[in-house]
């Protein structure tokens, strides 16, 4: 009758008692499938080693008096630091189902190297994205916060189209067009509208209670709102919707 997994692994580790370990040896020097399987255990428990002192340190020997003491001081850990060592343990009840089931398992030396490993772990903090003061938008439309003050800058003097200006309820500032009609810039009290070469038409959106908001087109102003007060250029509705030409004036 050959050794059983068990009983290869405890004599490897010096867990047998006195009789059995005579017998075990005495089994191991007649049978040349069992000294085989033995030293693919030695051979597994090394890989393992490697693997971890790879990845982090060389995994420590552990013995039956190294775990009292840990079991001795988790016992004694915070509350937070509980937490974070059960989520490592969880991992190592995983990963012993798949090393109990292979021959030769080293799991005995192993385990507790990694459940250390994984408790000293801690997490990367995420990285964030700086916030940029200065956005531009390349087709399609711009919304931003209300200012104090804010200039709505048409670049040019288009051959057709208009800024169609309603108030809203809402509480940002939005101009939209279709993709591709121009690119939009926005800075400090300045949302520049770059409408070169277009001819299409806008739609503005300004918050009924935004203190002040200027439009112009080319460096004329068609449109200014000063708190409940709006004032329009004469070739603009002088009512809302307020529909102001981006062509020649």
């Amino acid at each position: 009758m050959h050794l059983d997994e068990e009983q290869i692994q405890r004599l490897r580790h010096g867990e047998l008692a006195a009789s059995e370990e005579l017998a075990a040896l005495e089994h191991l020097a007649a049978c040349i499938e069992c000294r085989s399987t033995v030293d693919e255990a030695e051979r597994e428990e090394r890989n393992v080693d490697a693997l971890l002192e790879s990845v982090d340190r060389a995994a420590p020997r552990v013995d039956a008096e190294t775990i009292v003491v840990r079991s001795a001081a988790r016992a004694r850990t915070r509350p937070a630091e509980l937490a974070r060592q059960a989520a490592g343990f969880a991992l190592v009840v995983v990963l012993a189902g798949a090393a109990y089931a292979a021959p030769g398992s080293p799991l005995p030396a192993w385990v507790a190297a990694v459940a250390g490993w994984v408790g000293e772990r801690t997490e990367a903090p995420a990285q964030v994205e700086p916030t940029r003061s200065h956005e531009e938008f390349q087709a399609g439309g711009i919304t931003v916060p209300i200012e104090r003050e804010l200039v709505i800058e048409f670049s040019s003097i288009q051959s057709a189209g208009e800024a169609r200006v309603t108030l809203t309820d809402g509480a940002e500032v939005s101009v939209h067009a279709p993709i591709g009609a121009a690119n939009f810039t926005s800075g400090v009290r300045q949302l520049v509208v770059d409408n070169r070469g277009s001819s299409a038409s806008f739609e503005v959106e300004i918050p009924r209670h935004a203190p002040w908001v200027e439009i112009r087109v080319a460096g004329r102003q068609l449109f200014l709102k000063d708190g409940p007060r709006i004032t329009t250029a004469a070739s603009a509705d002088s009512s809302p919707p307020y529909r102001l030409r981006l062509t020649t004036f």
